[in-house]
């Protein structure tokens, strides 16, 4: 069990090497056949990484299709904004999904995380008669 954790993590360690040189490529203006897949890498992997890190309760594979499906969700929404916009660009695109994945990212580490969570449990929880 614990080297299909290790295989794991080396892969997304490694997919995660390969999406930051397809942003870098993208950034940097430089052409290369290699540029166009690294950055689909690093727009599949971001956004669903960061959804993943908000499941920790969800068995594994319930958190992958959760993640895939809000990384779809969140590469179609910024293009189909930006083109209703007027203002789209892949660069700007590419930034604007690194962004929120960033985002969401960070809402791992807010401080009131874990007391949100208990209540929103709470909420959810019927409410015991009092005596």
């Amino acid at each position: 069990m614990k080297s299909s954790h290790t295989a794991a993590r080396w892969i997304t360690g490694c997919a995660i090497a390969a999406g930051a040189a397809g942003a870098v490529l993208a950034f940097a203006g430089i052409e290369t056949p290699l540029r166009a897949p690294l950055v689909l890498v690093i727009l599949a992997i971001a956004p669903a990484l960061a959804v993943a890190s908000l499941l920790p309760g969800l068995d594994p594979f319930g958190r992958l299709v959760v993640a895939g499906t809000a990384a779809l969700v969140i590469n179609a929404g910024v293009a189909t904004v930006m083109l209703v916009a007027g203002s789209w660009s892949p660069r700007a695109g590419l930034a604007i999904v690194l962004l929120i994945s960033a985002m969401l990212a960070a809402i791992r580490l807010l401080p009131g995380r874990r007391a949100l969570g208990i209540a929103a449990r709470g909420i959810s929880q019927p409410r015991s008669a009092a005596p």
